[in-house]
C-alpha cells in the first residue's frame, strides 16, 4: 500500500511538471535604454563629507553635469530628484537637452498625493570626498519636480548603485568602499 502511494505521489508530480507552463516575459518596468548606469571611484576607500539636516538626513555636495547643488541622501527617495527651477538653471548653462530626455514616471508622495514628472537623465553625477577622491555615476535618471520649492533628493536608484556605504557620525563622513576602512 505504501509503495503504491510512493507512486502516485511520483506521477501526481510528473503530471503537473509536465503541464506547468513557461512564466511569462519580463516587461523592464522604466523601460529599455542603451544608456547603462555606472559607477567609477578613483581608490577603494572614499570618505565623503555630510551634515545633517534639521529633518536629520544627510546632505552632500554634488555636481550634476558639472553644475554644484546640495543634495540631501534620502533612502525614502525611490529616484534622484531636484526642482525646476534648479533644472531650468542647467538648461540655461547648456548642461541638459532634449536628447536626455526619458520620459514622465508618478510618484507617489509622503502626504499620499501622486505627482507625475519628467525624467531625463544625467550623464554624470560628480560626488567628491575628502584627499582628492570621488565617486562618478554615469548615465542616472532623475525626475525633474514641477515644485520650484522642491528638495533636491538623491534617491535609491543612486544608493542602489554605489559600492557598499557607511555613515559615520562621529567624523561626519560617508565612508564607500571596495576594501574595510
Amino acid at each position: 500500500m505504501r509503495n503504491l502511494i510512493i507512486l502516485f505521489v511520483l506521477f501526481s508530480a510528473l503530471v503537473s511538471c509536465k503541464n506547468r507552463q513557461e512564466p511569462s516575459q519580463r516587461i523592464p518596468v522604466w523601460g529599455n535604454s542603451s544608456r547603462q548606469l555606472e559607477v567609477t571611484m578613483d581608490a577603494p576607500n572614499v570618505q565623503v563629507p555630510f551634515k545633517r539636516t534639521n529633518g536629520d538626513l544627510a546632505e552632500v555636495q554634488v555636481s550634476l553635469n558639472g553644475v554644484p547643488f546640495n543634495m540631501w541622501w534620502d533612502t525614502g527617495a525611490s529616484m534622484m530628484s531636484i526642482s525646476s527651477l534648479e533644472f531650468a538653471k542647467m538648461i540655461k548653462e547648456g548642461k541638459v537637452d532634449k536628447n536626455d530626455y526619458a520620459g514622465k514616471v508618478s510618484f507617489t508622495m509622503a502626504d499620499g498625493s501622486i505627482e507625475e514628472c519628467d525624467v531625463y537623465y544625467i550623464k554624470e553625477v560628480f560626488i567628491k570626498g575628502i584627499n582628492d577622491k570621488y565617486l562618478r555615476i554615469h548615465n542616472v535618471k532623475m525626475s525633474i519636480s514641477d515644485s520650484p520649492d522642491a528638495p533636491l533628493l538623491i534617491g535609491q536608484n543612486v544608493m542602489q548603485a554605489l559600492p557598499r556605504h557607511t555613515f559615520n557620525d562621529d567624523t561626519g563622513m560617508i565612508e564607500f568602499g571596495r576594501n574595510e576602512f
